[in-house]
């Protein structure tokens, strides 16, 4: 069932809100009551890999947002369920004339034995932007969250470094009501930390990918260091990159001048990890590849 509330906006802002709940029915993963307003819609389901599994993108036809707009993202995927979601495009923050924070709000809940696979693309973050980026993840137990964040600060291939505006981001995950994994950053163009070695060492894309749960075993650990001793003799990755398993938590850092970079990079590490994980071989949505 679909409830759509009119859009709420001014001359100053645009609000976008997308809300859907997620069953598992007779062996189905449904796309179940759903509410929205303002441009952002979600296509229909997919479903490439049968029933258990269902494929969504999620669609903001402006492509991206100035001074003032919000988007609002709600994701409630219930016991057993299994929801893998993407979008067609990269997300913009465009330069900030208006002096309101341009903001992006995603929650996303995971019931019990549900998994929730949540791989956007990336945040393009223009010179002069002042963008708010959080995304909060509330597991139960025995349900999987597997994600990833990638950030584009400035356009690099175009010569416009991002050498004004603003940047907030978290990203906070909770299994069962406890902190799992809470990862904050500020910065205040021009910074330090665009610079600093302990930062993003003048690279201008930074992406994480987090699972929660125990990745490295010694039937994953030997492959996963092959793969990541392969990334970084390829001269075409151009990036730093670490994976980090941490008590209930597997965590994968890259910085990188290009964004396909980054995706290339996550994107193999799923694959990678997929099957051991959920033990589904890693099947790539559909717009991936257009």
């Amino acid at each position: 069932m679909i409830s759509e509330v009119a859009p709420q906006y001014n001359a100053k802002r645009w609000l976008a809100m997308f809300s859907g709940q997620f069953p598992f029915i007779d062996g189905h993963t449904r796309l179940g009551k759903t509410a929205h307003f303002g441009p952002l819609r979600v296509q229909r389901p997919f479903y490439p890999e049968g029933p258990e599994c269902l494929h969504l993108y999620l669609l903001h036809p402006p492509g991206g947002l100035v001074g003032g707009d919000k988007l609002s993202i709600n994701f409630d995927v219930h016991p057993g369920a299994h929801l893998l979601m993407t979008t067609p495009s990269a997300g913009k923050m465009y330069r900030n004339i208006s002096g309101l924070p341009q903001s992006q709000q995603v929650n996303i809940t995971v019931g019990k034995d549900a998994v929730m696979e949540y791989l956007p693309q990336e945040n393009i973050v223009f010179n002069g932007a002042y963008a708010e980026l959080s995304t909060q993840v509330e597991v139960a137990e025995g349900g999987l969250f597997i994600g990833w964040e990638i950030n584009c600060l400035g356009l690099y291939e175009n010569d416009e470094p991002f050498l004004d505006g603003q940047l907030k981001q978290q990203l906070m995950i909770k299994q069962s009501g406890k902190p799992l994994f809470y990862d904050r950053l500020k910065i205040i163009a021009p910074s330090v930390v665009q610079t600093s070695v302990a930062g993003l060492q003048n690279k201008s894309v930074n992406g994480t990918f987090v699972i929660n749960t125990d990745v490295v075993n010694d039937l994953t650990l030997a492959e996963l260091l092959s793969w990541q001793n392969d990334v970084n003799a390829n001269k075409n990755y151009d990036c730093v990159a670490a994976i980090t398993q941490k008590p209930g938590i597997f965590i994968a850092r890259i910085l990188s001048d290009k964004a396909e970079v980054v995706r290339k990079y996550f994107e193999q590490l799923w694959v990678l990890l997929r099957p051991s994980v959920i033990n589904r071989d890693a099947c790539a949505p559909r717009i991936w590849l257009t």
